[in-house]
């Protein structure tokens, strides 16, 4: 949860930021990211201008693919669980913007100062709030909190009369004396970078003509202030046009411009701040708050608070927030306003989404661990769910009766999963309207070490007690392979040579653009209109690079949520540009993959949409008529096209592991692992064990598609036996080849020599085609020590992880 509320925190920032460039200088003022469809921004023209409703359900009426009759709006859509989109992150942190010369400069101070405000005006609100609620609530029933809290507080003598002594101090607001310690750490929270590049000399006009005689010194104004590496323009393109404008270097000054803001971000340094008393136990980082922690003048530095009473707010936190704190943890105030921003901190109300005042799905808007992790299971056996908990919640209330109360709170809201709760509960009611049986489930309920965390207990006998409960309600309902909360994985995933996009390297020759009747006539205009439309590559200019941030759109904003959320049981942490993040149960990882690369290049595997859905043609994915895409509009969706391609690392890990571990774990699988893999589109996956042992697997993207072809095939064959023996035997006795294929001899006479030959017989010609194949993309760079992933161990590892998601598979089943 902590995790997605930062993203989402920076998401909302940034479109802030857009929206007050765009209030400025008009909605096309912002290059990247793309305003165009941004539905957290169509919901604040919406607030501004709720007239405007009406335009929004028609236009919606006439172009979307969930047959709504009235037309709806992103409001609308998400209070109706339509669409997640207003609470999903997708925002870059680095905005473009074209804005006035004599403006930029204190414009881009002003965007800083917009932020700093933004931010702090969410901060304050938290802060506020938590003083208000706690000394209501300590006026209301102050005595029954502290009968709970006082056995906690120590035994000394005179410690309960101390610690009830400030106990009463804070049903006074003010005996509250954070306000400097607030101030302090939300000022230091953020830091912020700008640069200008003008577009064009500023010396020289915006364009010139070929013919003019002081065409040449126009032409190398622009090739210095531009720094690009090829001389621009062409030959061809000087001779065809004869009027060019500084649109022609728009590639290079971009390039330029990405340069410039790494050269400031690298003067960055980082240091941990000094902090008084204890620090946040969720970052280590800053001191954790407390009523009565002063920061000011002498203080800064120390003069700290008894660990007890820090204890006893927190414990006091959890009574007033139950399921946003559970006691234990105390967090900073950074850490606080992200947890709270999204009601608390006014954002949920700046986008006019509705709430309930006591509805927990209001305050956390992404699903635990577990829950991912027991999402597909889930929704493919929604009555098993249901009869876990009510043998589960039997055992707690014979067991732990003064926890069945907070148990029924924590187990019985949303998997906050979007396919899976939908499954469980096909028409979800608001809060105030429920009857008991029509309450959703959560996937807590499947892991005894989150309840432990969540149910705040700390007696080792009560953990004790709950850790049998658990495992006696798996084994009355079956569950005896694992528990479906075991696993869970995260994808972080990213575009290939973005920059070459971005500079137009990755472009064609301009006829590739063009109808072919056009093109056709335009080289009747003679031999330098040939050579520009057949040699010349299109040249990346305002226009294009717009084109190329709603392809981005509608890749990240679109197709990814629908895929992620709607297809498959996963959730989005973060979906902008080309950067995505999600979170999904390990049963959907393979063919998730498979189309989550799909929608990057536009095309799946040259075959048709398993589920019918779309239609894949011209680099665009089409939506079929009269099919129901919830959230999508009815129209050609943009993709990256052919030839795109992606890298992505993958972590697979048990529920036992810390995500830290495995969040430091994804970004070297990504960034270190994946990309590294010759000629990039590469795949890492990682499978991190309870141990803390570690199993990395290496593949190129090309070869996932053969792979998965005949790995779902494993759970009915019992393949995990038959690749461990190829893990071992094949690295040993083969050595890459061009011509021998000694990998494919060797499975083959592997396969054919078990006992079980021809059971194996439906996956054995997949299996040994895909080995050759790999095989044959490894040859390619032999010789090359750094080449990734292409080593006989490599194959190995690769088979090893097979055996291990074969299991899994298996076992899930």
């Amino acid at each position: 949860m902590d995790f997605w509320s930062g993203s989402y925190l920076l998401h909302y920032l940034s479109a802030r930021l857009c929206w007050f460039i765009a209030e400025r200088y008009g909605p096309d003022a912002v290059i990247t990211p793309s305003l165009w469809g941004q539905e957290i921004i169509d919901a604040w023209i919406l607030k501004k201008f709720p007239e405007f409703e009406c335009y929004f359900r028609e236009i919606d009426r006439l172009d979307n693919c969930h047959g709504d009759a009235q037309g709806s709006t992103p409001i609308t859509r998400f209070n109706d669980h339509v669409s997640t989109s207003l609470s999903t992150a997708g925002f870059p942190n680095v905005i473009t913007a074209l804005v006035p010369r004599e403006e930029a400069k204190a414009f881009a101070e002003k965007i800083t100062q917009e932020m700093r405000k933004i931010w702090k005006e969410v901060g304050t609100k938290v802060r506020d709030h938590i003083r208000e609620r706690c000394v209501q609530t300590l006026n209301d029933r102050g005595s029954e909190i502290w009968e709970k809290i006082a056995p906690t507080m120590g035994t000394t003598e005179g410690s309960h009369i101390n610690y009830e002594r400030e106990f009463e101090k804070w049903k006074h607001q003010p005996n509250w004396e954070w306000n400097k310690l607030w101030e302090a750490q939300l000022d230091h929270t953020w830091e912020s970078y700008w640069t200008l590049v003008p577009l064009g000399d500023p010396d020289k006009p915006l364009q010139a003509k070929t013919k003019d005689p002081d065409y040449k010194s126009w032409k190398e104004s622009q090739q210095t202030l531009a720094q690009s590496r090829f001389e621009l323009p062409t030959n061809p393109e000087e001779k065809a046009y004869g009027n060019l404008n500084v649109g022609t270097w728009w590639g290079s000054l971009q390039a330029r411009l990405g340069q410039s803001i790494q050269a400031i971000k690298n003067t960055r340094t980082w240091q941990v701040p000094v902090a008084p008393g204890e620090r946040s136990t969720l970052s280590g980082m800053y001191s954790a708050v407390h009523p009565n922690l002063l920061y000011r003048d002498r203080f800064c530095e120390g003069a700290g608070l008894p660990a007890g009473s820090l204890r006893m707010f927190w414990k006091l936190m959890a009574e007033v927030y139950p399921g946003l704190f559970n006691g234990s943890e105390m967090l900073n105030a950074v850490e606080l306003t992200k947890r709270m921003a999204w009601k608390y901190g006014g954002i949920a109300n700046s986008l006019g989404v509705a709430e309930e005042e006591d509805d927990l799905e209001n305050l956390i808007r992404f699903p635990n661990l577990s829950s991912i992790a027991a999402a597909r299971f889930a929704h493919d056996a929604p009555e098993k769910v249901k009869q876990y908990w009510h043998v589960l919640e039997k055992q707690i209330r014979q067991v732990l009766p003064e926890y069945r109360d907070r148990f029924g709170s924590l187990t019985r809201r949303p998997f906050q999963v979007p396919k899976t709760d939908e499954q469980m509960i096909p028409d979800p009611q608001p809060l105030s309207q429920r009857t008991r049986g029509e309450a959703p489930y959560n996937g807590v309920m499947f892991s005894s070490r989150w309840l432990v965390d969540d149910l705040g207990l700390q007696d080792p006998e009560d953990i004790a007690l709950l850790r049998e409960a658990v495992d006696q309600a798996h084994r009355q309902v079956g569950l005896t392979g694992g528990s479906p909360s075991d696993w869970w994985v995260i994808v972080l995933a990213d575009g290939d040579n973005m920059g070459k996009y971005v500079s137009g390297s990755r472009l064609h020759p301009y006829e590739t653009y063009l109808p072919e009747d056009v093109a056709d006539q335009l080289k009747k205009n003679g031999l330098e209109w040939q050579q520009l439309l057949q040699n010349v590559k299109k040249r990346m200019g305002p226009a294009t690079h717009v084109g190329l941030n709603r392809a981005l759109l509608d890749f990240s904003n679109r197709l990814v949520p629908y895929l992620t959320e709607k297809r498959f049981c996963g959730r989005v942490v973060y979906s902008g540009g080309d950067d995505v993040m999600a979170l999904l149960p390990l049963e959907d990882l393979p063919e998730y993959l498979l189309f989550l690369r799909a929608a990057w290049c536009g095309n799946w595997c040259g075959k048709r949409d398993p589920k019918d859905e779309f239609r894949f043609e011209g680099g665009f994915w089409h939506p079929q008529p009269g099919k129901d895409l919830s959230g999508l509009p009815n129209r050609p969706l943009f993709t990256m096209g052919e030839g795109a391609t992606m890298s992505i690392g993958v972590v697979i890990a048990n529920k036992g592991i810390p995500l830290p571990t495995v969040l430091e774990n994804l970004w070297e699988a990504e960034k270190h692992r994946a990309k590294k893999i010759p000629g990039k589109d590469g795949l890492c996956f990682r499978v991190i064990y309870q141990s803390g042992n570690t199993l990395e697997a290496l593949m190129k993207g090309k070869l996932l598609e053969q792979w998965w072809d005949w790995l779902k095939q494993g759970p009915e064959l019992d393949l995990g036996p038959v690749l461990y023996r190829l893990a071992e035997e094949l690295p040993l006795r083969c050595v890459i080849s061009a011509n021998n294929k000694l990998f494919k001899l060797a499975t083959t006479t592997i396969l054919a020599r078990l006992d079980r030959a021809e059971k194996l017989e439906p996956v054995r010609e997949l299996l040994v085609n895909w080995i050759n194949a790999w095989e044959s993309w490894a040859f390619e760079f032999q010789g090359k020590s750094e080449a990734l992933g292409t080593t006989p161990r490599d194959l190995g590892n690769l088979l090893r992880f097979s055996a291990f998601m074969d299991r899994q598979e298996k076992t899930t089943r």
